[in-house]
């Protein structure tokens, strides 16, 4: 298999397995049934695949189509019918939800399980805070969710990774699709004692969505996935919560809100004592209503042990859990794995990956991260509110270059350009990007026409060009991908900059702070959608305010509009608009394309069971490994 097709091959995957897991979870339509077997269900779900082709437009510039080809598979889906039940059909909406309060628990699918033992695996830090909404990494996410639950889960027992009930049982969507109601499950207790109501769940959700009800300058990494649905109101009682939206969401980027890595369920009246930051919480007074409760923490390692009064009478069977902390991708990571130093590890260096293939005993799955990294500009001072110096940088830093720095750490992929492959917009392969102007290896005209824009901008050559402020989060992959940027600026234009590394847990707040010139910048699109993802990092919500994740404070009215007619065109509309976003794109330039996806491998010993089978490849991030509430121990 070509490294093209391979490429091409993961973001298709990564966009389908998407969409499939939001379509087997939540088309559904209840049925009342007492079953005490487990049926075995033939659904045939329609998957569209994307043949690409390539033309050449009027001006002589090279563009794609793509071809979308419906291809109908059957697959086979256990569903355990014990209480009500939901049977998956054939259409993206609910047909009728539940009710009620429904009588249904996630537990390992092994009738000879066991219990007992502690689980060891490795995940980053330790943290600088516990405010896990203003921080996206896994430093915070592989740690904490074994004591939080969420409104919706995924089924992480398969790699289908089904969406399936949690806090809320059941779920009803108005007729116009933008009001949702949750029923709350009865029988929740926090681990300090306390009742969970519905008032928890939109005190949760406000944190994360309206920060600004508890206090200002509040961070909320993934506040845009609930913002770019236009939710705008949450209201509650006891055993309900309610979610008003000015427009009605798709199912996909629903879901995608109600499930949320971020979401950890906590007390309304803890939001409210700490003002909405848990940076310096005691997790033994101040945490979830999760299957493990905190133990202890210290520089080397963070301890839960099962919580005997958790609501789900058959989770968890380990008695503890217990990580370790590694820095990512490092030699050390890579020898505990192969001395099982710990049963399950994950962010360990691509070049170790044909080592640890062939230690006995080791299995391991491929997670695709829907990752979607870019060089950011801050354009709301100088220089680079200037876009011919946000112009003259594109010429002269060759992203492919910064993801080849990056993958000797962090598996990622490059191409797409400005819209991944896969999501039926204008996109390009890897091949067709090195031969596209701003994408390709700086040529000496490319080096040129910079000098120019410089010069035109008030910095003929010789004239001494500002100092750029570089901060880079403090790993190795940060830390490459930053200092190629350093050079490449340094060597091409003569542009001196100075790189500081900071903590993970100040990186994103320096850059919402507007405290740099130049940044590295992550996106995911767990909404497979640029009106989502893209319109995030570029656009402004509520009026004229940048949003969540337009951290480069950049603002075009063009480009504004444009996410509106995208989101608001007909499927077969869809690809001609994204053409248009990317000459506005290509005029303006508000960051650097770099990576269309990444891949984590994530490693279990044979004794580990109850993770999708050995082999598995399934989309998302460290909420699809480190709950291990239905894992347990050989």
């Amino acid at each position: 298999m070509n490294e093209i097709f391979k490429m091409r091959f993961l973001i298709i995957a990564l966009v389908a397995t998407f969409i499939l897991a939001v379509s087997a979870a939540c088309t559904t339509e209840v049925v009342k049934e007492v079953v005490k077997e487990v049926p075995v269900e033939v659904v045939r779900e329609v998957v569209k695949e994307v043949q690409v082709e390539v033309y050449r437009d009027k001006e002589g510039a090279v563009r794609t189509r793509e071809v979308e080809v419906e291809v109908v598979k059957e697959v086979e889906v256990e569903v355990i019918k014990e209480v009500e039940i939901e049977k998956i059909v054939e259409k993206l909406e609910i047909v009728v939800a539940t009710p009620g309060p429904v009588d249904w628990y996630v537990q390992t699918m092994d009738p000879n399980h066991k219990r007992g033992g502690t689980l060891k695996w490795i995940s980053l830090g330790p943290p600088a805070h516990w405010d896990y909404f203003c921080c996206g990494s896994l430093t915070w996410h592989g740690t904490m969710h074994t004591m939080y639950d969420r409104l919706l889960r995924h089924d992480t027992r398969t790699a289908d990774m089904t969406v399936i009930p949690e806090i809320g049982t059941s779920w009803d969507r108005s007729s116009d699709g933008k009001t949702w109601t949750f029923q709350i499950r009865d029988g929740v207790k926090f681990h300090s004692g306390q009742d969970l109501t519905g008032h928890d769940v939109k005190a949760t959700f406000d944190r994360m969505v309206f920060p600004d009800t508890f206090g200002e300058g509040l961070a909320s990494v993934n506040r845009g996935v609930m913002q770019s649905a236009t939710l705008k109101e949450i209201t509650s009682t006891d055993s309900e919560v309610v979610f008003n939206f000015e427009e009605a969401p798709t199912m996909t980027h629903a879901m995608a809100g109600f499930t949320d890595f971020s979401f950890h369920i906590s007390r309304k009246a803890d939001w409210e004592e700490h003002n909405g930051s848990f940076k310096e919480i005691d997790l033994s007074k101040v945490s979830g209503t999760g299957p493990f409760k905190f133990v202890e923490t210290t520089a080397d390692h963070f301890l839960v042990e099962a919580n005997v009064d958790y609501w789900n009478p058959h989770t968890p069977y380990l008695d503890r859990v217990e990580t370790i902390y590694f820095a990512p991708f490092t030699p050390a990571l890579t020898a505990a794995v192969q001395t099982h130093m710990v049963d399950i590890a994950q962010a360990t260096a691509p070049g170790d990956t044909a080592n640890l293939d062939a230690v006995p005993g080791l299995q391991r799955n491929t997670v695709l991260w829907p990752f979607y990294w870019h060089i950011l500009f801050n354009t709301d001072r100088a220089p680079f509110n200037d876009v011919r110096m946000r112009q003259a940088v594109a010429l002269v830093v060759e992203p492919e270059a910064l993801v080849a720095g990056m993958n000797q750490a962090l598996g990622a992929t490059f191409g797409g350009g400005w819209f991944p492959e896969g999501m039926g917009m204008e996109s390009f392969t890897a091949d067709q990007l090195r031969t596209n102007k701003y994408f390709r290896a700086p040529t000496e005209e490319d080096i040129a026409e910079a000098k120019a824009l410089l010069a035109d901008a008030g910095y003929p050559e010789g004239t001494p060009l500002p100092k750029l402020d570089l901060p880079g989060r403090n790993n190795k992959f940060n830390t490459i991908t930053m200092e190629l940027v350093q050079a490449m600026l340094l060597q091409h234009l003569g542009w001196e900059s100075e790189l500081r590394m900071v903590d993970v847990g100040t990186w994103r707040e320096i850059k919402a702070a507007g405290e740099f010139d130049i940044g590295l910048n992550n996106a995911l699109y767990t909404v497979p959608a640029p009106e989502s993802f893209l319109r995030d990092i570029t656009g402004t919500c509520d009026g004229d305010v940048p949003c969540n994740f337009n951290l480069g404070k950049f603002k075009d009215p063009v480009l504004d509009d444009l996410w509106t007619k995208i989101k608001a065109a007909a499927p077969e509309d869809r690809y001609a608009v994204s053409v248009e976003i990317s000459d506005q794109l290509d005029k303006q330039w508000p960051y650097l394309p770099m990576t269309q996806a990444g891949r984590n491998i994530v490693w279990f010993y044979d004794d580990v069971k109850g993770m999708p089978a050995h082999g598995s490849t399934y989309a998302g991030f460290a909420e699809k490994v480190s709950r291990f509430d239905h894992v347990w121990l050989d």
